[in-house]
């Protein structure tokens, strides 16, 4: 990745105001229109309320109409809206990566192979001048159980029971890992390696289990989103059963496996991540994927939290617009679907991950690649305009 200087923009117009057809452009989206969010009980004039002001709390600066026109108007002027724009310098990032492990005792060559991967994975990560801080999540090797410790170079030379290096590496005491529970232990856990997290990094989640999570992938990303502002978007990583183990199409292979890992599947997909077959046994080239991932440093995320109204205000899921643009101000057309299932029909698309009670913007695998290919670029979510759908 060059050094160059990465901007992106999440958008978000905060008053009672409607969208004309002119905010539209034929063949596309107009990257440039004014958009507000389709609320009631919002300021008509532009104040913006008492949120107005520099927005240096909160990391948004904000923008009124310079024409003064009002919600009413008419004769085809500017929308009156207020405009909050998070900008950030994206380019080499610092990366964040946290591996949660089930170390029950199905798990006893799974974890070996985790254990013998670690280094080759910081050693790969390093060697592209990459700042990145690595957690694990997973019991001590004990008695009959597999454990893991790792050994220096990442960590310290204090196997079996001591292995923590900060703050490059840190193995979080006490942090057991059971079949079903990674999703809500890396919530619970969270005290012993937050401090070790950066407000700047991208966070990646890796997870290796064969079986599923009793917690719902919605849960977990509402739950570990309200844990610290950087991870309301990360990325997830994971190494499960990727077939039902007891089904026709899963074969002998499958019996390394307790349970389909749907939820984590459904994490991955969601967020771009890498995801490896457990049943292979092939632990390296998924390591160095995801290696790959964080050398890279995912210019754009792939999902977007949506902002709570404001008191008294009520969201209209069908008044929103996902808009991307490229350095130059290119845009290209990304109408919504009903569901990631649809993805595969359209060329670009998003979704809401619960349609009946949305509570993110997810695109497409297929855009999530484009957009992530970007050498600069900027993703504009917008309330107001009713939903124009994929084509």
């Amino acid at each position: 990745m060059s050094g160059d200087m990465r901007h992106w923009g999440l958008l978000v117009c905060a008053l009672a105001l409607s969208c004309g057809d002119d905010d539209r452009e034929e063949g596309g989206l107009n990257p440039t229109a004014s958009a507000s969010i389709t609320l009631s009980g919002g300021s008509a004039d532009g104040s913006g309320g008492e949120d107005e002001g520099s927005g240096e709390e909160s990391g948004f600066s904000d923008t009124t109409n310079p024409t003064g026109a009002s919600a009413g108007d008419e004769g085809g002027g500017p929308i009156a809206c207020e405009t909050l724009v998070d900008e950030a310098e994206l380019g080499p990032r610092t990366q964040d990566i946290i591996f949660a492990v089930d170390t029950s005792g199905s798990m006893i060559q799974e974890a070996g192979f985790v254990q013998q991967q670690m280094n080759s994975f910081s050693i790969q990560i390093e060697a592209a001048n990459v700042d990145a801080r690595i957690v694990l999540l997973a019991e001590y090797p004990f008695l009959i159980s597999p454990g893991i410790c790792i050994d220096p170079p990442l960590g310290s030379g204090g196997c079996p029971d001591q292995d923590s290096n900060p703050p490059k590496f840190l193995h979080v005491p006490d942090s057991d890992i059971a079949s079903s529970n990674a999703l809500s232990r890396l919530i619970e856990l969270y005290p012993g390696y937050g401090p070790l997290l950066r407000p700047d990094s991208l966070t990646h989640v890796v997870v290796v289990s064969d079986d599923n999570s009793a917690m719902p992938a919605a849960d977990f990303t509402s739950q570990f989103g309200d844990l610290a502002e950087q991870l309301d978007n990360f990325v997830f990583h994971a190494i499960v059963s990727t077939l039902d183990p007891d089904g026709p199409a899963c074969g002998s292979c499958c019996a390394l496996g307790a349970s389909q890992g749907t939820v984590y599947q459904e994490l991955v997909a969601q967020t771009g991540g890498v995801e490896g077959n457990l049943c292979d046994q092939e632990f390296q080239p998924v390591f160095a994927a995801v290696a790959q991932q964080v050398i890279g440093g995912a210019a754009l995320a792939c999902s977007y939290t949506i902002p709570e109204p404001e008191q008294g205000q009520t969201f209209d899921r069908d008044a929103v617009n996902v808009e991307f643009e490229d350095s130059d101000g290119n845009p290209f057309p990304v109408g919504r679907v009903d569901s990631e299932a649809e993805c595969a029909g359209v060329s670009h698309g998003w979704y809401y991950d619960n349609p009946d009670d949305p509570n993110r913007i997810i695109v497409c695998p297929q855009t999530c690649d484009t957009i992530r290919g970007f050498e600069a670029g900027k993703v504009a979510i917008k309330f107001g305009c009713e939903t124009i759908p994929a084509g």
